[in-house]
């Protein structure tokens, strides 16, 4: 197992190694370019209108809940022990419905903030292909995560059979081979 180890890392130093000597690569920070997008400025006023939306209603639960509050404070002293208790649950299932709620809107917008980038990044990712296969560039770096957004499969080797085969991995290679066509197609962008 460890020469099958030794021989994957060596295999894949050799093909990166070719790569980088031979291959013409371009180079871009991703995430600036996509906020220098105009859609981007759009796709983050629609975000904040949305916040403020949701920040309205927290602070109109977060009022009732203080009005409530202080209200079963003025009157605890009155009020029979069974009432005490019994305010006391409708408090706490009040607060914990609030934190909830926050919660639930945290993760909404966050849903809302990845499904309205998608279609920008996708563009954003097409404009890069074009500009490599343009430009004849193998492969682009982005700066910011350091990662690689598009890889031109005419200059590269798809090494996936071999390294299953050290791996010792068996598996159906049809279904693989597709699998990874659609990760890096001819000319396409990689995923982000």
């Amino acid at each position: 197992m460890k020469t099958r180890l030794l021989s994957l890392i060596v295999l894949v130093n050799l093909c990166l190694g070719l790569s980088a000597q031979e291959g013409k690569f371009g180079y871009l920070d991703f995430n600036s370019t996509l906020k220098l997008m105009p859609e981007y400025m759009e796709a983050e006023i629609n975000l904040q209108k949305i916040q403020s939306d949701y920040r309205t209603e927290i602070e109109r639960s977060k009022r009732e809940f203080e009005r409530q509050y202080i209200e079963f404070m003025l009157e605890q002293d009155h009020l029979s022990s069974s009432i005490v208790a019994k305010r006391q649950k409708e408090l706490q299932l009040l607060m914990d419905n609030n934190t909830k709620f926050r919660d639930k809107v945290q993760e909404e917008l966050e849903t809302q903030r990845v499904n309205m980038l998608a279609p920008l990044k996708q563009k954003l990712l097409s404009v890069i292909s074009k500009v490599c296969t343009d430009k004849g560039l193998d492969y682009v770096i982005d700066t910011g995560t350091r990662t690689y957004l598009f890889i031109n499969p005419d200059k590269g080797v798809d090494i996936s059979n071999q390294v299953y085969s050290i791996l010792g991995i068996e598996t159906n290679m049809e279904s693989v081979q597709t699998e990874n066509s659609s990760s890096v197609p001819g000319g396409k962008p990689a995923q982000k």
